[in-house]
């Protein structure tokens, strides 16, 4: 079975590949041209949407998303969106739901054809061993919420190792839009860590309100509270596939 799912998911990846190319790089040739990173992300977001939403049908992931009024409209700009880490699969499924750039390491840019298009759609990529180059992103990311639109951001860094939100993400930019008084709107994924590993994937995801800095004395508190959210969202996204998971269980006399 393993051999078996190795293969399945090989297929799966020159699948997700060949759709990148039908459907990411004839709007990236039309949004290049463009300086403005407004017009970019305008013409690139529908595109990657909807490759995100094919990723869904390709590797027979099923999702539940609670929270959808939080989603699009005036969440995506002014907003920073966090959430927690768990599989490859997280950023597809969230632009599948709702398209904002992400923040990520710059080995994302070797991911053939979707890291370029995404860098073109606004993307904003740091190198993990230069300190400098955090404060650049800190910098720019506050901008760009600021200028543009929405920018989601995975505090842990890594995906999570045992399944559970990390307890002590990186806060520096979480401390920055306190700063910058920029909503912080938290997120919890259930789920998408099996995603490679089985045939089809039960995936939950809940969006919330946006905490404001201005209920928060310091930045430290706001940081945390944010965070503190995602968890509670996980934990209860835990709890609801866990109590499905029991009432599917066969019964014995």
């Amino acid at each position: 079975m393993k051999h078996l799912m190795k293969v399945v998911t090989g297929l799966r990846l020159v699948i997700v590949i060949l759709i990148a190319a039908a459907v990411l790089i004839p709007p990236a040739l039309v949004a290049l041209p463009f300086r403005s990173q407004h017009t970019r992300t305008v013409i690139l977001a529908p595109a990657f949407q909807f490759f995100s939403y094919l990723l869904r049908l390709v590797f027979c992931i099923r999702l539940r998303v609670e929270g959808r009024e939080y989603m699009g409209g005036k969440y995506s700009f002014g907003h920073l969106i966090i959430s927690n880490h768990l599989s490859l699969a997280d950023t597809p499924l969230l632009l599948s739901l709702h398209p904002c750039p992400m923040i990520g390491k710059k080995e994302a840019a070797k991911v053939p054809i979707i890291g370029v298009v995404g860098n073109i759609a606004g993307n904003i990529l740091f190198d993990r061993k230069d300190p400098n180059d955090r404060r650049r992103v800190i910098t720019e990311t506050i901008q760009r919420i600021r200028e543009v639109h929405s920018i989601y951001l995975f505090p842990e860094g890594t995906r999570s190792k045992t399944g559970d939100p990390k307890p002590e993400p990186h806060f520096g930019l979480i401390w920055a839009a306190w700063e910058a008084n920029i909503p912080v709107l938290p997120i919890a994924l259930y789920g998408s860590q099996r995603t490679l590993r089985q045939f089809t994937t039960r995936v939950l995801i809940k969006f919330d309100k946006p905490l404001l800095p201005s209920g928060f004395g310091t930045r430290e508190q706001f940081a945390q509270a944010c965070w503190d959210r995602v968890i509670e969202m996980f934990n209860e996204l835990k709890v609801a596939a866990e109590s499905c998971t029991a009432t599917q269980r066969p019964t014995t006399a």
